[in-house]
């Protein structure tokens, strides 16, 4: 049943609505339009806000609560999502996603449509939410920031590190497996990890991630039945020895049901993580290399951001 443009205005909560968009990203002038019309619609009023180099978004998410905007979209990538939902944490406005990144992790662990934006953008003005948890990371004694898919420290922040961005721009997430290829070779560090405030592990390794959320591109499960609202934060530390190291990892993180995990991973769980290495190496969150570090320190705010999802997304009532 269609709704009507008292409904659609009750969807959106209050009648300003905010756009934060990436405007370097392919597709962001559309759907700055495409807002503009969905907001017309519902009676709100439309508030466009591009991103700048200096400001990846956060800025923009700040403006819009001042203007007293009841929704905010983010059109960009996870690194755009990142910005924002940092600064709507513990808030009551909701975020909408269309996905117009590379990775696009959040959405796709949200099952919101990644390859349609007029999909997305129906999404972010439709009536089903869900309250998820948001992470929140400190390198060494900076300040915290926000994430919300997955965050590391060594190998899989190299990678995202070595990424030729015009591969990238041209081959979309293959350029991650291209850049994955050339940091096989690389040596292990003595990295301690402490989960809860307890000792979890300490061996030499290539790298430590830790997950909000379990999936990645290509539907791979890195942290299996992880949840993105079950106020848990997974962690899987890395340490392949050789060719054949390598090759039960990757076994391990393809397949489909994860019974038990090889030597080479270790897996945790919990809501507060640290990991301390004598060495500083590469870290991202959600895909966005932010320099180096050899102290991170994870916890988990649940229940912190609304996020409008398709229906079939919403978890089922018990």
């Amino acid at each position: 049943m269609s709704l009507n443009a008292a409904d659609r205005k009750g969807h959106t909560g209050m009648e300003r609505c905010a756009l934060v968009v990436n405007p370097v990203k392919v597709g962001a002038a559309k759907v700055a339009k495409a807002f503009e019309a969905r907001c017309a619609e519902a009676g709100a009023e439309p508030i466009v806000l591009e991103t700048t180099v200096e400001d990846p978004g956060g800025g923009m998410a700040r403006e819009a609560v001042r203007a007293g905007a009841g929704l905010v979209v983010v059109g960009g990538g996870d690194g755009t999502v990142r910005a924002v939902a940092g600064e709507l944490a513990g808030t009551t406005v909701p975020i909408g996603v269309v996905p117009l990144g590379t990775g696009n992790l959040l959405a796709r662990n949200l099952g919101i449509p990644i390859d349609d934006p007029a999909a997305a953008l129906a999404t972010a003005f439709g009536p089903h939410e869900r309250v998820i948890d948001v992470a929140w990371a400190r390198i060494d004694d900076g300040p915290e920031l926000a994430w919300v898919v997955m965050a590391g420290m060594g190998f899989d922040a190299t990678i995202v590190a070595r990424t030729n961005v015009d591969l990238k721009a041209r081959a979309g997430w293959l350029a991650y497996v291209v850049s994955a290829a050339q940091s096989v070779v690389g040596e292990a560090h003595r990295i301690r990890v402490d989960v809860d405030g307890e000792l979890a592990l300490e061996r030499r390794q290539r790298g430590v991630m830790v997950g909000n959320c379990g999936k990645i591109q290509g539907e791979v499960e890195v942290f299996p039945g992880a949840k993105v609202d079950d106020g848990i934060l997974d962690v899987l530390a890395v340490a392949p020895r050789g060719a054949l190291g390598w090759f039960r990892v990757a076994t391990a993180l393809l397949s489909r049901v994860r019974r038990h995990n090889p030597p080479d991973l270790g897996h945790f769980t919990g809501r507060t993580v640290r990991v301390a290495s004598a060495t500083p190496h590469d870290v991202q969150l959600d895909g966005e290399h932010l320099g180096t570090g050899s102290r991170l320190t994870f916890r988990v705010a649940p229940a912190a951001l609304t996020v409008r999802v398709p229906e079939r997304d919403r978890p089922e009532r018990g």
